[in-house]
């Protein structure tokens, strides 16, 4: 971790301003026109063929971005699992996705960045919460999950990601949810930009 002044600090390639409890990370957008279950993944993770956007870090590094801003697990969430679709519970967080067009910054949330009009939901009913990638039974001299799976943020909640959707979208529904018109193209440069809210949900 390289201390940047002011607060800040870089681990690999995520800035995080402590202070302003907020984090970025580059990456490029991955996966789109096909059905989509993780917004992010890292480079070569297991679910890569699924998620909308690829991260150039890994999961230990933004799982320590996620503490940094002040992330907590709820000790009240059990394990997270597809056989488990009960709402999620935790501290909400604010995800978005920042790009260069025309020389222009644009900015969007990510629930506008997944959701295409057949998706059955609407971007402002999409929350996010932090779970921290803990997978119950899983022997932790193996390794940490989101390292082994490469699995960052999903909607599908799968116990592998450190944030997750409070209520899982497309569930049930496979390829329902294939991404906005309102992303860049395959291939574009991105930073997603995670912000700690400061109320529970």
């Amino acid at each position: 971790m390289k201390p940047l002044g002011g607060d800040r600090f870089q681990i690999g390639t995520i800035v995080v301003d402590k202070r302003a409890r907020r984090f970025s990370i580059p990456g490029r957008v991955l996966v789109l026109g096909k059905p989509l279950e993780y917004l992010a993944t890292t480079p070569g993770g297991m679910k890569a063929y699924e998620a909308m956007l690829e991260l150039d870090t890994t999961g230990s590094e933004f799982n320590l971005a996620c503490i940094l801003v002040g992330l907590e697990r709820d000790p009240k969430l059990g394990s997270v699992s597809r056989a488990n679709q009960a709402p999620l519970t935790g501290r909400g967080i604010a995800i978005s996705i920042a790009w260069s067009e025309g020389g222009k910054r644009r900015q969007i949330s990510a629930a506008e960045g997944i959701l295409n009009p057949e998706a059955g939901a609407k971007p402002e009913a999409v929350e996010w919460v932090y779970t921290g990638g803990v997978v119950a039974g899983v022997d932790p001299s193996l390794g940490f999950p989101p390292d082994l799976s490469g699995t960052l943020i999903g909607f599908v909640h799968d116990s592998n990601c450190i944030i997750d959707s409070v209520v899982g979208v497309g569930v049930g529904a496979y390829g329902s949810v294939r991404g906005s018109a309102l992303m860049p193209p395959i291939g574009s440069a991105i930073e997603l930009i995670v912000d700690a809210a400061p109320v529970a949900k």
